[in-house]
Protein backbone atom coordinates (compact mmCIF):
# COMPACT_ATOMS: atom_id res chain seq x y z
CA UNK A 1 0.00 0.00 0.00
CA UNK A 2 1.56 3.37 -0.50
CA UNK A 3 2.48 5.71 2.21
CA UNK A 4 2.04 9.27 2.37
CA UNK A 5 3.52 11.18 5.13
CA UNK A 6 1.54 14.39 6.19
CA UNK A 7 3.20 16.92 8.01
CA UNK A 8 0.85 19.03 10.67
CA UNK A 9 -1.63 16.27 10.28
CA UNK A 10 -3.52 17.26 13.63
CA UNK A 11 -3.67 20.84 12.06
CA UNK A 12 -6.82 22.58 10.72
CA UNK A 13 -5.46 21.15 6.71
CA UNK A 14 -3.81 18.49 7.72
CA UNK A 15 -7.37 16.66 9.52
CA UNK A 16 -8.78 17.04 6.31
CA UNK A 17 -5.53 15.59 4.31
CA UNK A 18 -5.27 12.91 6.23
CA UNK A 19 -8.85 12.03 6.17
CA UNK A 20 -9.23 12.46 1.87
CA UNK A 21 -6.11 10.05 1.96
CA UNK A 22 -7.28 7.36 4.16
CA UNK A 23 -10.95 7.92 2.12
CA UNK A 24 -9.14 7.20 -1.05
CA UNK A 25 -7.15 3.75 0.18
CA UNK A 26 -3.62 5.22 1.30
CA UNK A 27 -1.71 4.34 4.11
CA UNK A 28 -0.76 7.49 5.87
CA UNK A 29 2.06 8.47 8.60
CA UNK A 30 0.52 11.22 10.35
CA UNK A 31 3.59 13.62 11.42
CA UNK A 32 2.88 16.07 14.48
CA UNK A 33 4.91 17.66 18.03
CA UNK A 34 1.86 16.49 20.26
CA UNK A 35 1.45 13.21 20.79
CA UNK A 36 -2.02 14.15 22.48
CA UNK A 37 -3.31 15.56 19.40
CA UNK A 38 -1.67 13.29 17.09
CA UNK A 39 -3.57 10.23 18.68
CA UNK A 40 -7.02 11.63 17.88
CA UNK A 41 -5.79 10.72 14.34
CA UNK A 42 -5.10 7.04 15.16
CA UNK A 43 -7.72 4.61 13.62
CA UNK A 44 -6.96 2.03 10.79
CA UNK A 45 -4.27 3.15 8.06
CA UNK A 46 -2.95 5.92 10.25
CA UNK A 47 0.66 5.65 11.78
CA UNK A 48 1.17 7.82 14.35
CA UNK A 49 4.74 9.67 14.19
CA UNK A 50 5.45 12.15 17.02
CA UNK A 51 8.54 14.88 15.53
CA UNK A 52 9.09 18.05 14.51
CA UNK A 53 10.16 19.22 11.17
CA UNK A 54 12.07 22.13 12.51
CA UNK A 55 14.55 19.03 13.63
CA UNK A 56 16.13 17.66 10.49
CA UNK A 57 16.98 13.97 12.36
CA UNK A 58 13.01 13.49 13.00
CA UNK A 59 11.68 14.33 9.81
CA UNK A 60 14.52 12.29 7.96
CA UNK A 61 13.48 9.16 10.05
CA UNK A 62 9.49 9.72 9.78
CA UNK A 63 10.43 9.77 5.75
CA UNK A 64 12.00 6.48 5.97
CA UNK A 65 9.68 3.90 3.90
CA UNK A 66 7.53 6.78 2.38
CA UNK A 67 6.09 7.09 -1.21
CA UNK A 68 5.07 10.90 -0.93
CA UNK A 69 4.96 13.86 1.37
CA UNK A 70 2.65 16.15 1.76
CA UNK A 71 3.79 19.37 3.50
CA UNK A 72 0.64 21.20 5.37
CA UNK A 73 2.80 22.30 8.73
CA UNK A 74 3.38 25.79 8.79
CA UNK A 75 3.06 28.55 11.49
CA UNK A 76 0.12 30.35 10.35
CA UNK A 77 -0.39 33.29 13.30
CA UNK A 78 -1.10 36.22 12.30
CA UNK A 79 1.06 37.95 14.14
CA UNK A 80 4.76 36.87 15.60
CA UNK A 81 8.57 37.34 15.63
CA UNK A 82 9.63 37.14 12.26
CA UNK A 83 12.55 34.45 13.27
CA UNK A 84 9.62 32.30 14.25
CA UNK A 85 8.17 32.29 10.91
CA UNK A 86 11.62 31.83 8.91
CA UNK A 87 12.49 28.72 11.79
CA UNK A 88 8.92 27.58 10.64
CA UNK A 89 8.20 28.05 7.46
CA UNK A 90 11.42 28.63 5.81
CA UNK A 91 13.99 26.22 7.52
CA UNK A 92 11.94 23.69 8.25
CA UNK A 93 10.44 23.25 4.28
CA UNK A 94 14.73 22.89 3.58
CA UNK A 95 14.98 20.05 6.33
CA UNK A 96 11.52 18.66 4.63
CA UNK A 97 12.83 18.80 1.25
CA UNK A 98 16.36 17.32 2.71
CA UNK A 99 14.34 14.35 4.33
CA UNK A 100 12.29 13.87 0.55
CA UNK A 101 15.52 13.48 -0.56
CA UNK A 102 17.79 11.17 1.62
CA UNK A 103 14.88 9.00 1.40
CA UNK A 104 13.82 9.07 -2.77
CA UNK A 105 10.31 10.05 -1.89
CA UNK A 106 8.59 10.19 -5.42
CA UNK A 107 6.93 13.45 -4.69
CA UNK A 108 6.74 16.56 -2.39
CA UNK A 109 3.19 18.32 -2.41
CA UNK A 110 3.59 21.25 -1.02
CA UNK A 111 1.00 23.50 0.59
CA UNK A 112 2.09 26.96 -0.58
CA UNK A 113 0.00 30.23 -0.08
CA UNK A 114 -1.54 32.73 -2.91
CA UNK A 115 0.54 36.18 -2.74
CA UNK A 116 -0.98 39.10 -4.51
CA UNK A 117 -0.20 43.13 -4.59
CA UNK A 118 -2.47 43.50 -1.63
CA UNK A 119 -3.47 47.23 -1.96
CA UNK A 120 -4.82 46.17 -5.64
CA UNK A 121 -8.08 44.58 -6.79
CA UNK A 122 -7.81 42.40 -9.23
CA UNK A 123 -10.42 39.70 -10.41
CA UNK A 124 -8.35 37.59 -12.52
CA UNK A 125 -5.10 36.32 -10.66
CA UNK A 126 -3.61 33.57 -12.29
CA UNK A 127 -0.82 31.73 -10.91
CA UNK A 128 1.51 33.94 -12.94
CA UNK A 129 0.45 36.67 -10.73
CA UNK A 130 2.06 35.62 -7.89
CA UNK A 131 4.24 38.51 -5.94
CA UNK A 132 7.57 37.52 -4.83
CA UNK A 133 7.73 41.63 -3.59
CA UNK A 134 4.86 41.21 -0.92
CA UNK A 135 5.67 42.39 2.59
CA UNK A 136 2.44 42.33 4.16
CA UNK A 137 2.97 40.15 7.13
CA UNK A 138 5.80 37.73 8.39
CA UNK A 139 3.63 34.92 7.28
CA UNK A 140 3.00 35.85 3.72
CA UNK A 141 6.50 36.86 3.50
CA UNK A 142 8.44 33.54 4.97
CA UNK A 143 6.23 31.36 2.64
CA UNK A 144 7.62 32.97 -0.38
CA UNK A 145 10.95 32.42 0.54
CA UNK A 146 9.67 28.64 1.59
CA UNK A 147 8.34 28.59 -2.18
CA UNK A 148 11.66 29.55 -3.53
CA UNK A 149 13.00 26.91 -1.80
CA UNK A 150 10.85 24.04 -3.19
CA UNK A 151 10.83 25.61 -6.75
CA UNK A 152 14.75 26.51 -6.85
CA UNK A 153 15.68 22.78 -6.17
CA UNK A 154 15.83 19.99 -8.65
CA UNK A 155 16.24 17.71 -6.72
CA UNK A 156 12.95 16.43 -5.26
CA UNK A 157 10.13 16.17 -7.23
CA UNK A 158 7.88 18.39 -6.17
CA UNK A 159 3.81 19.74 -7.05
CA UNK A 160 2.44 22.97 -4.96
CA UNK A 161 -0.96 24.49 -4.18
CA UNK A 162 -1.67 28.06 -3.16
CA UNK A 163 -5.06 27.74 -1.34
CA UNK A 164 -6.95 30.76 -1.11
CA UNK A 165 -9.26 31.48 2.02
CA UNK A 166 -9.36 28.22 3.89
CA UNK A 167 -12.68 27.71 6.19
CA UNK A 168 -14.47 25.14 7.41
CA UNK A 169 -15.63 22.83 10.46
CA UNK A 170 -12.86 22.94 12.78
CA UNK A 171 -11.62 26.86 11.53
CA UNK A 172 -10.02 28.36 14.29
CA UNK A 173 -9.12 31.40 12.47
CA UNK A 174 -11.69 33.52 9.83
CA UNK A 175 -15.46 31.90 10.78
CA UNK A 176 -14.64 32.56 14.57
CA UNK A 177 -12.90 35.73 14.05
CA UNK A 178 -16.52 37.01 11.42
CA UNK A 179 -18.79 35.43 14.43
CA UNK A 180 -16.75 37.41 17.19
CA UNK A 181 -16.49 40.77 15.78
CA UNK A 182 -19.97 40.46 14.84
CA UNK A 183 -21.16 40.18 18.41
CA UNK A 184 -19.17 43.12 19.04
CA UNK A 185 -18.05 46.19 16.93
CA UNK A 186 -19.36 44.16 13.32
CA UNK A 187 -18.04 42.94 10.38
CA UNK A 188 -15.68 45.95 8.10
CA UNK A 189 -17.35 46.58 5.25
CA UNK A 190 -15.59 48.63 2.53
CA UNK A 191 -16.46 49.79 -0.76
CA UNK A 192 -20.35 49.92 0.08
CA UNK A 193 -20.56 46.00 -0.04
CA UNK A 194 -18.83 45.59 -3.26
CA UNK A 195 -15.63 43.67 -2.46
CA UNK A 196 -15.67 40.22 -4.02
CA UNK A 197 -14.18 37.46 -2.02
CA UNK A 198 -12.80 34.18 -3.41
CA UNK A 199 -12.68 31.33 -0.56
CA UNK A 200 -12.16 27.66 -0.52
CA UNK A 201 -13.11 24.86 1.43
CA UNK A 202 -11.18 22.86 3.57
CA UNK A 203 -12.14 19.70 2.18
CA UNK A 204 -11.53 20.91 -1.52
CA UNK A 205 -8.19 22.04 -0.59
CA UNK A 206 -7.69 18.50 1.07
CA UNK A 207 -8.88 17.53 -2.48
CA UNK A 208 -6.47 19.23 -4.37
CA UNK A 209 -3.51 17.94 -2.60
CA UNK A 210 -4.34 14.39 -3.49
CA UNK A 211 -4.63 15.03 -6.77
CA UNK A 212 -1.29 16.94 -6.94
CA UNK A 213 0.14 13.46 -5.52
CA UNK A 214 -1.56 11.33 -8.18
CA UNK A 215 -1.57 13.42 -11.10
CA UNK A 216 1.81 13.03 -13.43
CA UNK A 217 1.26 15.96 -15.30
CA UNK A 218 1.02 17.83 -11.58
CA UNK A 219 5.29 17.68 -11.02
CA UNK A 220 6.70 20.79 -11.26
CA UNK A 221 3.55 22.69 -11.29
CA UNK A 222 1.62 24.95 -9.16
CA UNK A 223 -2.20 25.68 -8.84
CA UNK A 224 -4.26 28.75 -7.41
CA UNK A 225 -7.22 26.72 -5.28
CA UNK A 226 -10.80 27.45 -4.02
CA UNK A 227 -14.00 26.77 -4.44
CA UNK A 228 -14.74 29.20 -7.88
CA UNK A 229 -16.97 30.63 -6.43
CA UNK A 230 -16.26 33.96 -5.98
CA UNK A 231 -19.15 36.45 -4.44
CA UNK A 232 -19.33 39.61 -2.62
CA UNK A 233 -18.33 39.72 0.65
CA UNK A 234 -21.77 41.09 2.22
CA UNK A 235 -23.54 38.07 0.17
CA UNK A 236 -21.19 35.46 2.29
CA UNK A 237 -21.90 36.98 5.63
CA UNK A 238 -25.50 37.37 4.94
CA UNK A 239 -25.34 32.92 3.87
CA UNK A 240 -23.39 32.17 7.08
CA UNK A 241 -25.21 34.06 9.79
CA UNK A 242 -28.45 33.07 8.33
CA UNK A 243 -27.39 30.14 9.19
CA UNK A 244 -26.43 30.34 12.53
CA UNK A 245 -30.14 32.21 13.20
CA UNK A 246 -28.70 35.98 13.41
CA UNK A 247 -27.96 39.09 11.09
CA UNK A 248 -24.50 40.26 10.03
CA UNK A 249 -24.36 43.71 11.71
CA UNK A 250 -21.26 46.15 9.39
CA UNK A 251 -19.17 48.30 9.96
CA UNK A 252 -19.17 51.05 7.37
CA UNK A 253 -15.31 52.00 6.72
CA UNK A 254 -13.32 53.84 4.06
CA UNK A 255 -10.31 51.95 2.64
CA UNK A 256 -7.48 54.35 3.60
CA UNK A 257 -8.40 55.49 7.02
CA UNK A 258 -8.12 51.50 7.90
CA UNK A 259 -5.09 51.13 6.22
CA UNK A 260 -3.22 53.63 8.02
CA UNK A 261 -4.79 53.05 11.39
CA UNK A 262 -3.57 49.70 10.73
CA UNK A 263 0.35 50.86 10.23
CA UNK A 264 -0.18 52.91 13.10
CA UNK A 265 -0.88 49.92 15.24
CA UNK A 266 1.14 47.74 13.91
CA UNK A 267 4.10 50.06 14.57
CA UNK A 268 3.33 50.80 18.02
CA UNK A 269 2.73 46.59 18.54
CA UNK A 270 5.88 46.28 17.29
CA UNK A 271 7.94 48.92 19.52
CA UNK A 272 6.49 47.93 22.79
CA UNK A 273 6.80 43.84 22.06
CA UNK A 274 3.46 43.11 21.88
CA UNK A 275 2.72 38.94 21.81
CA UNK A 276 -1.27 39.68 21.23
CA UNK A 277 -1.83 41.07 17.39
CA UNK A 278 -2.99 44.83 17.01
CA UNK A 279 -7.18 44.93 16.87
CA UNK A 280 -6.88 45.99 13.05
CA UNK A 281 -3.34 44.83 10.41
CA UNK A 282 -2.64 45.64 7.07
CA UNK A 283 -3.45 42.36 6.42
CA UNK A 284 -7.28 41.75 7.45
CA UNK A 285 -7.75 45.17 5.72
CA UNK A 286 -6.52 44.76 2.58
CA UNK A 287 -7.84 40.95 2.90
CA UNK A 288 -11.12 42.60 3.59
CA UNK A 289 -10.96 45.58 1.56
CA UNK A 290 -9.89 44.24 -1.70
CA UNK A 291 -11.42 42.19 -4.21
CA UNK A 292 -9.17 39.39 -5.32
CA UNK A 293 -10.40 36.70 -7.63
CA UNK A 294 -8.65 33.42 -8.43
CA UNK A 295 -8.34 31.94 -12.05
CA UNK A 296 -8.69 27.85 -11.27
CA UNK A 297 -8.72 26.56 -15.02
CA UNK A 298 -5.04 25.24 -14.50
CA UNK A 299 -6.32 23.39 -11.73
CA UNK A 300 -9.11 22.33 -13.46
CA UNK A 301 -7.23 21.61 -16.59
CA UNK A 302 -4.52 19.56 -15.44
CA UNK A 303 -5.56 18.20 -11.87
CA UNK A 304 -9.02 16.99 -12.71
CA UNK A 305 -10.14 19.61 -9.34
CA UNK A 306 -13.90 19.87 -9.13
CA UNK A 307 -15.39 20.97 -5.79
CA UNK A 308 -16.87 18.38 -3.87
CA UNK A 309 -19.03 21.22 -1.26
CA UNK A 310 -20.16 24.51 -1.68
CA UNK A 311 -19.58 27.63 0.60
CA UNK A 312 -22.92 27.73 1.23
CA UNK A 313 -22.50 23.50 1.94
CA UNK A 314 -19.97 24.57 4.51
CA UNK A 315 -21.79 27.16 5.73
CA UNK A 316 -24.28 24.96 7.20
CA UNK A 317 -22.14 22.46 8.01
CA UNK A 318 -20.30 24.89 9.45
CA UNK A 319 -23.15 26.53 11.47
CA UNK A 320 -24.56 23.05 12.68
CA UNK A 321 -20.89 22.01 14.40
CA UNK A 322 -21.02 25.82 16.21
CA UNK A 323 -24.49 25.90 17.33
CA UNK A 324 -23.70 22.61 18.82
CA UNK A 325 -20.50 23.04 20.41
CA UNK A 326 -21.15 26.89 22.17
Amino acid sequence: MTRVLVTGAYGFLGRYTVKELRENGYQVVAFGRDMDKLSQLKGEGVELYQGDFCNLDDIVDACKGVDYVIHCGALMKGWGKKADFIRTNVEGTRNVLEACERNHVKRLVYTSSPSVRPLENNTHLTEDDYNEDNHISHYVESKIMAEKLVRGQDKVPYAMIRPRGLCGVGDQNMLPLFVKVNSTVGIPMFNRGEVIADLCCIENVALSLRLCMERDEAVGQVYNITNGEPMKMTVLADALFSELGTKPKYLRLPFGLAYGIAVVLEFLFKLFGSKVAPPLTRYNVCTLGRSQVFDISKAQRELGYKPKITIFEMFKDYAADYLKNH
